[in-house]
């Protein structure tokens, strides 16, 4: 009887590991916040903690974004779509570049009014659709952003950016907002500190495509990505 109880135990455990194997191949489940209000999430942010997963070994300062709302986005073959968007016009620094050179980029997402937030992003660049969710938000004082996008080849793309209205956030707030990372596969390892510190404004030049750095390498690259549409948007 206890050898078989033995067993049961062993088949508990072991199953309850399985349940635990992450697909790096496909995006998370994820429930956006419900009865989400856009307009209050416009205007400025910082970006007091990032992740990425395939920038592991990338550090940034000063990285600041702006939400607008759309009346149109920018279709994958460059047509211009009458539909609801919302974009981010983001500026940042390389933390280790000792001139301190400020870069920007943007990007726009459709909006599903039904679903208002959980937005998708398509053009040629991506040949695909990043999703974007709102974890969950304040409005006045943080949000909590997940992006992910599935590849052709090779694994997902996922990041995520925790906002403040300041500079800082307090010690609980970061603790209460970095506990829901970890469902979405994220690890917690390479979620990094967004500092704030001698961030004068300087001309920015723009820099559209994503920066990625392979584990075990320093060197920043910009490769081609093509990213797999199943699923739509």
């Amino acid at each position: 009887m206890a050898k078989g109880l033995f067993f049961v135990a062993v088949f508990v455990v072991l199953s309850g590991v399985s349940a635990r194997i992450v697909n790096k191949f496909k995006c998370p489940e994820v429930r956006a916040v419900p009865h989400f209000d856009l307009e209050q999430m416009l205007g400025s942010w910082f970006v007091v903690e990032y992740y990425a997963s395939a920038e592991e070994a990338l550090s940034y300062s000063c990285m600041k974004s702006v939400f607008a709302q759309d009346d149109h986005v920018q279709a994958a073959d460059g047509s211009v779509e009458w539909t609801p968007g919302v974009t981010m016009n983001f500026t940042y620094r390389f933390a280790d570049d000792p001139v301190g050179e400020n870069l920007f980029g943007n990007i726009t997402w459709r909006v599903d009014l039904n679903q208002p937030a959980h937005w998708t992003h398509a053009e040629s660049t991506y040949d695909g659709v990043y999703n974007t969710y709102v974890l969950d938000t304040e409005y006045k004082t943080w949000a909590l952003l997940l992006h992910c996008a599935e590849q052709r080849e090779g694994a997902r793309y996922l990041s995520a950016f925790v906002l403040s209205r300041k500079t800082t956030l307090p010690k609980n707030v970061m603790a209460y907002l970095r506990d829901k990372l970890p469902r979405y596969d994220i690890d917690m390892k390479y979620v990094f500190p967004i500092p704030h510190d001698n961030c004068k404004d300087k001309p920015a030049r723009a820099d559209y495509s994503p920066v990625l750095v392979e584990v075990d390498s320093k060197v920043p690259q910009k490769p081609g990505v093509s990213y797999n549409v199943d699923g739509g948007q």
